[in-house]
């Protein structure tokens, strides 16, 4: 055995342990820990072409494919995940014609924490401007909550002394397409028109994208989450490179 195949072996059981435990303990990550998964089968399957290549001339190709592929796979990674974090940060309009608070889970009627820190975050950047813009919430009702997002969002704002008049419930969208393409149909109703000046609230990591289906117009609010969650934001960041891709290519 070479001391590639040596090296590709030894790195890949970690990454495989680190998977499981992402995978079965840890499972708010679990979406890296497949990740980890996929990178040990790769270097497995690495080691095996090095071993059956001193044979055979179609593992020598195979091998080369696969290393290019990795190769080209890291730069595609590496140019979205600069795309995500550069687009991770509030760019508050002076004067916003709207704001739109993106949706994210609801543990039975309660906000869970990736929506609590969207609504403290948009909660803040109301009170800074007095202007009684339409505020739309939006997101749908899913598996084991007992409301929809839109719905916990709005009461949540108006137990916080925001104005229920100003809230537009957008309770039908299931992704982020839709939460776009339905909140601006809403503002559309109200006078809002394409292109103006609208404040997008939702995760650092999720701006980008949420920006870029909105279009002309959109300015971000970011919500962070505490420094003691940083595995899952963490985690957040890598899953969003991948949704960024889907979104772009579909």
């Amino acid at each position: 055995m070479g001391t590639g195949e040596k090296a590709c072996y030894i790195l890949a059981v970690p990454l495989f342990l680190l998977g499981a435990a992402m995978r079965f303990i840890y499972t708010a990550v679990r979406f890296t820990g497949f990740l980890c998964w996929c990178a040990a089968a790769a270097l497995v399957l690495l080691a095996l072409l090095g071993r059956w290549g001193r044979r055979w001339s179609w593992a020598r190709r195979c091998r080369r494919i696969l290393l290019a592929l990795a190769l080209l796979g890291t730069l595609l990674f590496t140019g979205l995940e600069a795309c995500v974090v550069s687009g991770a940060r509030t760019d508050w309009p002076e004067s916003p014609e709207a704001m739109v608070i993106l949706g994210a889970g609801v543990n039975g009627t309660e906000p869970s924490l990736s929506l609590l820190s969207r609504l403290e975050a948009a909660l803040y950047y109301i009170g800074q401007d007095p202007a009684q813009f339409p505020i739309v919430v939006t997101g749908s009702q899913g598996p084991n909550e007992a409301v929809s997002e839109a719905a916990c969002m709005a009461r949540w704002l108006a137990e916080h002394n925001v104005d229920p008049e100003r809230i537009v419930l957008e309770e039908q969208a299931d992704t982020t397409k839709e939460n776009v393409a339905f909140s601006q149909a809403l503002l559309a109703e109200r006078g809002v028109d394409r292109g103006a000046a609208v404040a997008i609230v939702s995760s650092d990591y999720h701006l980008c994208r949420a920006r870029w289906l909105w279009g002309d117009g959109a300015y971000a609010v970011a919500a962070y989450l505490p420094g003691r969650f940083w595995p899952l934001t963490l985690n957040y960041y890598v899953r969003e490179a991948f949704a960024l891709a889907a979104a772009i290519v579909f």
